[in-house]
């Protein structure tokens, strides 16, 4: 599989890693409501934890933006940078919903 940065459809053709994919970003899709949860507490540490996860967890499925997304999230919420933290949740919303996975 390609890695996945622009908004070309991403083409799984085994169904199990299909229904993994599904699945992978299903539960992205729960960490912006999470991540949204946790800037409006001002909760800095479950920011960078979250984005250190997605930094791990995103190149592996094929996903680097959502690496890419999850470090800069760490780096921001290190230096605790409500405004950035904000607008890379709504980047990594934005990307979530608009990876289609055939």
């Amino acid at each position: 599989m390609m890695a996945k940065t622009d908004d070309s459809p991403i083409v799984v053709n085994d169904p199990f890693a299909r229904r993994l994919m599904v699945r992978y970003l299903a539960k992205r899709r729960d960490d912006v409501d999470r991540l949204r949860t946790a800037l409006a507490r001002n909760d800095f540490d479950h920011i960078r934890d979250k984005g250190h996860n997605l930094f791990g967890s995103g190149s592996a499925y094929g996903l680097d933006r959502i690496s890419e997304l999850g470090a800069a999230l760490e780096k921001s919420a290190g230096k605790h940078d409500s405004e950035e933290v904000g607008q890379l949740i709504e980047n990594l919303e934005a990307f979530i919903c608009n990876v289609r996975v055939v």
